[in-house]
């Protein structure tokens, strides 16, 4: 009985070596070899393995070669399991330096998954967030030591944010314009018309709200193409503040600032005429006629109005465009009018078409 008993504690005894010894080796070391040999194990089915590689890239105390490579076969794994340890890891964020977190993001964009883009967007507040306390704290730091060497680095930083923030609307807008949903419309639409906001990316909402179906963006495009803001009326006010203004550097500012207000809405103006979509509005068919009327305008704008306006093939606003031919200077829109007038054929349009323009020729010739 004593001797079974030794038997029975010499395999007990030798069970747990064996043991200690496959635990061992199932553990691969934090090398590249071993990371290899980790992934080797998983492919030939040794699930355990992919929690090696997990655990590898979460350890911080690992260099961060081996935690990325790590990662990288996780990836490579396309394990739902390590996909989703790594979705984990960029809403959390405490375990990744940008590195990592730049790799867990790509890797998710190569991966068609309804949770990456919900993953990607916490990803994005967690990064704001430890960005945000980061950036106040060093502000704390240095607000009872800022000196005048500090003004030009402060307002470097200034210039910096403003393009970051460009480039953040940019994307947004992009992104807001691709999601076939009514409620990125009052988005796009407060962006657009926002001044504050670089004419580029509104230009950009507004080609986006071209192609959007929705009554609110014809009113808001025909709010825009009634500005007033045109050459001549930048000319007349400065003209006028000749007299109560003697600072000229003062005066050339105010110029300045009128000149680039009518630059800003010449872009916008640009951005509509180019990209407007069949909308049967009443105040959009009114603004644009306005445009095309108005001789102070550039004459890219007035031919894109009229060319716009002879999609709806209205003889009431076709009347009201003939009229440009009492200009002699109009005759370069004559043959998109003549187009127009065809289109409708309406012999009433056409005689008057004929008409005005015999009258306004013999006009100029005997001038």
């Amino acid at each position: 009985m004593k001797h079974l008993s030794k038997q029975v504690l010499l395999i007990l005894m030798l069970g747990l070596v064996i043991g200690s010894f496959s635990n061992c080796s199932s553990s691969k070391e934090a090398t590249k070899a071993g990371i290899d040999e980790a992934y080797s194990d998983y492919r030939d089915g040794n699930k355990k393995a992919l929690n090696n590689l997990i655990s590898f890239y979460r350890d911080t105390s690992l260099p961060i070669e081996i935690r990325k490579e790590a990662m990288l076969k996780v990836i490579e794994s396309n394990d739902p399991v390590g996909l989703q340890a790594i979705r984990n890891s960029l809403k959390d964020g405490s375990d990744l330096d940008y590195t990592l977190f730049q790799t867990g993001l790509q890797a998710l964009g190569k991966t068609k998954d309804t949770e990456n883009t919900k993953t990607i967007l916490q990803a994005m507040a967690v990064s704001r967030t430890g960005y945000v306390t980061v950036r106040d704290e060093m502000f704390n730091i240095i607000e009872d030591q800022v000196d005048a060497r500090s003004v030009a680095l402060i307002l470097k930083l200034y210039a910096d944010a403003t393009e970051d923030y460009a480039a953040f609307l940019q994307n947004l807008t992009l992104t807001l314009g691709k999601m076939d949903d009514a409620r990125v419309v009052p988005i796009l639409m407060s962006i657009a018309k926002n001044k504050k906001i670089d004419i580029s990316i509104r230009n950009l909402a507004v080609e986006i709200l071209a192609t959007k179906n929705d009554p609110a963006v014809a009113r808001l495009m025909a709010e825009m193409l009634s500005n007033p803001s045109t050459q001549n009326e930048v000319k007349t006010y400065a003209i006028s503040l000749m007299d109560e203004m003697k600072d000229e550097r003062l005066l050339s500012s105010m110029i300045d600032a009128l000149h680039n207000e009518q630059v800003t809405y010449y872009g916008m103006l640009d951005a509509i005429t180019s990209s407007l979509g069949n909308f049967d509005d009443p105040e959009l068919k009114m603004a644009l006629v306005k445009v095309a009327r108005d001789d102070q305008m550039p004459s890219r704008f007035r031919k894109r109005a009229i060319v716009s306006l002879s999609v709806y093939k209205d003889p009431v606003i076709t009347n009201q465009l003939i009229d440009i031919l009492n200009n002699p200077d109009n005759f370069i829109f004559y043959n998109d009018l003549r187009e127009l007038v065809g289109s409708i054929d309406d012999p009433v349009l056409q005689q008057k078409m004929q008409h005005v323009a015999r009258t306004t020729q013999s006009k100029w010739e005997r001038e």
